[in-house]
């Protein structure tokens, strides 16, 4: 089965930050269904009582969820992009559901820019080098297990 954003942050946030499992479902689903909309008003909300994306960035949940978000978007895109010459109706599906190509397909090379994406996406979130670097590692690890199961 291909993991879509959803499960793969679901895998990651059981992993990374077990604690948070009880309000995934509420605190990942606007950056979920609206990813754009979610980090903007994150990145612009500057209110008296101080919340704000470090206020966010204190649980995991919303970072994994745009992450998860931007990988799995970056590889439907490139999937996309090298199949399009050749007319892929699959790959297109695949992009529309915003889901991963099959894992079995994935070269080491595709496992090493799915982790610098993660890593560069969380980096620009505001997470510090090494989180960032443990959340693309395990990202990577998610979809290996995924991939084995």
């Amino acid at each position: 089965m291909v993991p879509s954003a959803r499960e793969l942050a679901h895998d990651l946030v059981e992993t990374l930050a077990p604690e948070e499992l009880p309000s995934f479902a509420l605190v990942a689903e606007p950056y979920l269904t609206d990813p754009r909309r979610a980090e903007k008003q994150l990145r612009d909300h500057d209110d008296p009582m101080g919340f704000g994306l470090g206020d966010a960035l204190a649980m995991a949940t919303p970072v994994i969820a745009l992450v998860s978000g931007s990988v799995v978007t970056a590889l439907s895109d490139s999937v996309a992009a090298s199949v399009r010459d050749a007319g892929g109706k699959l790959v297109r599906k695949l992009t529309r559901k915003k889901e991963l190509p099959p894992a079995q397909e994935w070269t080491p090379e595709q496992l090493d820019e799915i982790r610098e994406v993660a890593l560069a996406r969380a980096l620009d979130l505001g997470m510090k080098k090494a989180k960032a670097e443990t959340l693309a590692d395990a990202l990577v690890g998610a979809l290996l297990r995924r991939r084995d199961k």
